[in-house]
């Protein structure tokens, strides 16, 4: 598995994630060697220099590619009164260049029966303050996912190759559990969490890997051009 991260300084917890998965193998004695995760750096609102330097991981590395799961995101937010050039510029580039030139760059190392997950957010249907052009780069990608899902399904080489994306909504990653408390913080925990119909709790990053597994999986093999649910119900896609 080929993990990045925007920073030389970030690598050392891509280290720590093989640590950790090596440590789950033997205490689980699964009789497997436990997979190999190579971290690189590779930052969004830099789109040659992340590009470049996934395709050489890949290359290096493992050979082929077939799954990619683009997670990361530009996720600026800005008052519409101090919107700038600089706050579009990055989250255009970051979010959605980044993302088609990377899909791009891939294609000669996919296999058949591929799978593409494009992380997206409830943003996109929901309007959130400050999240203006988050909010429309999140709608880019899921329009970008139904393209893709059409053009690289049937494309020689990738054969049953399926692209979707995933609605995430609040989910409490470790940036969000570490946060210091203040009122704040906790009003706006209560009344997102009040949302969600199936127990009113923020999501956990277990919630969201879960689905993410399944569309990486043989079983998803129908399912291609979709935007799945991963938000326990805030927003309803019909």
């Amino acid at each position: 598995m080929l993990g990045t991260c925007s920073s030389e300084s970030s690598l050392s917890k891509i280290a720590t994630l093989q640590d950790e998965v090596t440590a789950l193998y033997k205490e689980n004695s699964l009789g497997y060697s436990p997979p190999r995760i190579v971290g690189v750096v590779a930052p969004l609102t830099e789109p040659k220099k992340c590009c470049d330097s996934i395709v050489a991981g890949v290359t290096e590395h493992f050979g082929k590619v077939n799954i990619l799961v683009q997670n990361a995101a530009v996720a600026e937010l800005c008052a519409i009164d101090d919107i700038d050039q600089g706050h579009i510029t990055r989250s255009l580039t970051g979010n959605i260049e980044t993302a088609i030139l990377l899909v791009q760059a891939l294609l000669p190392l996919f296999r058949p029966d591929s799978r593409i997950v494009n992380i997206s957010s409830e943003a996109a249907r929901l309007s959130r303050p400050r999240g203006l052009v988050y909010s429309a780069c999140k709608a880019a990608l899921e329009s970008m996912t139904r393209v893709w899902a059409d053009e690289l399904g049937t494309r020689p080489g990738m054969e049953r190759t399926t692209v979707n994306a995933l609605s995430v909504g609040m989910t409490m990653t470790d940036l969000m559990a570490n946060h210091p408390p203040n009122k704040r913080r906790d009003e706006m925990m209560d009344r997102e969490s009040s949302k969600v119909s199936v127990g009113k709790r923020f999501g956990t990053v277990d919630d969201i890997a879960e689905i993410a597994g399944w569309l990486c999986s043989e079983g998803s093999r129908w399912v291609t051009g979709s935007v799945s649910c991963a938000n326990g119900g805030v927003t309803k896609i019909l």
